[in-house]
């Protein structure tokens, strides 16, 4: 990871360079806002438009905001929700380049000046992203956000139903792109992200890849994507049903582990939990892909479970099943 204060090397002057609007909608975030500012604006970069769209908070966040004066521009109103303040202030926007930056999360390593680095290097993008890492409520680093490496050649639409993971203040993209998309889904509440990259992926918008973190997405209770789980999944299977016309083994690996860990309290354990797990994920697999019966059928065959979490790679193996099985069959039975 390179260091917070070491600029990205670009050549050209300032003139040449891309002039960014970032978006942060905020409600009552008042104890996070100032780190999400100053991580923009500690950047020095010389065409930065900040839009702060404020949803009428309660907290001290509008004293905070009076405090920069000029080098922020901010409004205050109700809204219809996060993605409702993210499309106004879009529509506000006045550069070619777009993003939004929730205000608990924060730039990480010149990501300005990074994301410059790749437009330059790479005239035809659309669409920019880098990696990123969750931070805890103080800022401490907790764990790498899991991206999608993606080579010049990549079938973006296909990686986007597979896995899906973008991390969100890590993505840039151009006005003409996000327009012609037909902006952001306004009805979502959790997952307006990943249906936007859905939409430039399956349009076959160029995306290109800034190799190293630029973003921190901060992870603390108070944060609806981890408070309301079960709601983010649904909104997701509706995106990929309404997308794609069936539900991928990642997501159904979410759902089904989600609710194995609500109902029995634990997510994994022995070799009995995984045995169950498993059967969640069939039992998941079948309701969600039902419409689809060939798809439906090769999975309810073929597909199983990645052991540690709905990730690639640690699938669960025939003699681990079978492990499972007898340890199920002699153990406890679960709990509903």
């Amino acid at each position: 990871m390179r260091a917070q204060g070491e600029r990205v090397r670009m050549t050209g002057s300032s003139a040449t360079l891309p002039g960014f609007t970032v978006v942060v909608p905020s409600l009552d975030h008042g104890r996070f806002i100032d780190a999400t500012l100053e991580s923009l604006l500690c950047q020095d970069y010389p065409d930065l438009e900040i839009l702060v769209m404020d949803g009428g908070s309660r907290d001290d966040t509008l004293d905070r905001l009076r405090r920069y004066g000029g080098r922020i521009a901010w409004a205050s109103e109700p809204d219809a929700g996060q993605a409702d303040a993210i499309a106004k202030g879009f529509a506000r926007a006045t550069k070619p380049w777009l993003t939004w930056l929730n205000s608990d999360d924060v730039h990480a390593n010149r990501a300005l000046w990074a994301v410059a680095e790749a437009i330059a290097r790479h005239p035809e993008a659309e669409i920019v992203y880098g990696k990123g890492h969750y931070i805890d409520a103080d800022g401490a680093y907790l764990r790498d956000y899991p991206t999608i490496e993606a080579g010049p050649d990549a079938e973006m639409g296909a990686l986007m139903f597979a896995k899906g993971y973008l991390p969100q203040p890590s993505v840039y993209f151009a006005r003409r792109a996000y327009e012609r998309a037909g902006g952001i889904d306004r009805s979502l509440r959790y997952v307006m992200d990943y249906e936007l990259w859905t939409r430039f992926a399956l349009a076959r918008m160029k995306f290109v890849m800034v190799g190293h973190d630029i973003s921190g997405n901060r992870w603390h209770a108070d944060a609806k994507t981890v408070s309301n789980l079960g709601e983010l999944y649904a909104e997701a299977i509706a995106v990929q049903r309404r997308h794609f016309g069936k539900v991928s083994p990642y997501f159904v690996q979410a759902v089904s582990d989600h609710l194995f860990q609500a109902r029995r309290g634990e997510r994994s354990g022995g070799g009995d939990q995984l045995f169950w797990r498993w059967l969640y994920f069939k039992r998941a697999w079948l309701r969600l892909n039902a419409r689809r019966p060939g798809y439906c059928l090769r999975g309810l065959v073929l597909e199983t479970i990645a052991k540690s979490g709905p990730v690639v790679g640690d699938r669960l193996g025939a003699r681990e099943w079978l492990q499972g099985l007898g340890e199920a069959v002699l153990g406890r039975q679960p709990r509903h």
